[in-house]
């Protein structure tokens, strides 16, 4: 379960439970974003998993049916590799750490990215490198799925669930929850709601409720996003999101930084 590989990889203490109130504090990255370590990383607790895929599963059990049947992804039977946009040729690499909970990677890629794609992917100047850097266990659960769809699903559901963000990983939604329960009621409640809202997204393109099951029962997906960000770690230092990496060298996350870090390269 990726629940248990996450308890063993990144809680040292198996009493450390991520309460909702700190999945929201640490996604609300700023632009200097909120540091993380990944030994300070920690799970949802074993209650909020279970119920977030527990809703998942009633609300999918009477449409599964008529779900589309996503084809296999790889090999492995998840995109264990990197995702790649642009030519793979291209003379400059961008890498972009992100993470699937944090408001300004959500930011970089609707307003940022399409401008950088515009001027340097498009003209065979750069190639991007998308790789996940997780800030809690919310994002671990979403970010399992982004690795089931076949390849040419997952820019679309990554852009997807950056553009709906607000609406699946809803803050007020938790307020809203936690004025009326305790906290623990409320941040199963979340958990479960957000979920919920993720796999509608997951069905547009192509999931089903096997396939989405699988996806959270696959322990080789949590060991494959556990080693991407510890390589982040060790080869780049990246203790924040968005982190942005021209050529091997880190740049900054706002367009006229990545502007020119890129020009630097190319002249």
């Amino acid at each position: 379960m990726l629940k248990q590989l996450y308890k063993r990889k990144f809680a040292r203490n198996s009493k450390i439970i991520l309460s909702v109130f700190f999945v929201l504090s640490l996604s609300n990255c700023s632009e200097n974003s909120e540091e993380v370590k990944a030994e300070e990383m920690i799970e949802t607790s074993a209650a909020n998993v279970q119920t977030a895929q527990a809703g998942g599963a009633a609300q999918e059990e009477a449409s599964s049916s008529t779900d589309a049947v996503a084809e296999p992804a790889s090999d492995a039977g998840f995109l264990n590799y990197d995702m790649i946009i642009g030519d793979k040729n291209a003379p400059v690499e961008l890498i972009e750490y992100a993470s699937l909970t944090c408001n300004h990677c959500a930011n970089f890629h609707t307003q940022v990215l399409p401008r950088i794609k515009e001027k340097y992917v498009d003209t065979g100047k750069v190639k991007i490198i998308v790789r996940s850097f997780l800030l809690n266990g919310v994002d671990a659960q979403v970010t399992s799925l982004t690795r089931c769809v076949p390849e040419s699903r997952y820019f679309t559901f990554m852009d997807a669930l950056f553009t709906r963000q607000t609406l699946w990983y809803d803050v007020g939604e938790y307020q809203r929850l936690a004025a009326i329960h305790d906290q623990q009621t409320a941040g199963t409640m979340f958990v479960e709601y957000t979920m919920n809202e993720v796999q509608k997204i997951a069905r547009q393109v192509g999931m089903n409720k096997k396939k989405i099951d699988s996806c959270f029962n696959n322990q080789a997906i949590g060991e494959y996003i556990f080693a991407v960000q510890q390589d982040g770690i060790a080869k780049y230092k990246i203790n924040a999101t968005p982190t942005i990496i021209v050529n091997e060298k880190v740049a900054g996350n706002d367009y006229e930084s990545i502007e020119r870090a890129i020009d630097a390269e190319l002249n």
